[in-house]
């Protein structure tokens, strides 16, 4: 009885093991999937090149072309997300501190530092 009773808790233990895990985005969003979630849900994207981002009058944050791969930012309606996708996590990390922006939510999912309104971070399915 005690060995039957070790063997359905340790399978127990291993569903919710294996649930735990997959229910986990270990890659984080990328690019493409949240410009195609935005578009999904009828905003308006626009996506510029790290590089550009930095060097345009936009950069009010006082990026590095060498950390930052791409900005996104999407409207519709009163909902906006900024989107700034960087090379490395540690990256991402340095610089969500700085980033911010008055009434937008702000968060970090791996490489991705973000601002939004709650729909919009919804509707990237972030």
């Amino acid at each position: 009885m005690k060995t039957k009773l070790l063997k359905i808790s340790s399978f127990l233990l291993l569903l919710l093991s294996l649930f735990t895990l997959t229910s986990c985005n270990l890659k984080g969003l990328t690019l493409d999937e949240a410009k195609a979630n935005l578009e999904a849900a009828g905003y308006e994207v626009k996506i510029i090149d790290g590089a550009t981002y930095c060097d345009s009058d936009q950069n009010e944050f006082f990026l590095f072309s060498s950390e930052l791969e791409n900005y996104l930012y999407a409207e519709k309606g009163d909902d906006k997300i900024h989107m700034f996708f960087f090379y490395t996590i540690d990256q991402a990390s340095r610089n969500s501190d700085f980033i911010d922006y008055p009434d937008l939510l702000g968060g970090q999912t791996n490489q991705l530092v973000y601002c939004a309104t709650r729909q919009a971070r919804k509707d990237a399915k972030l």
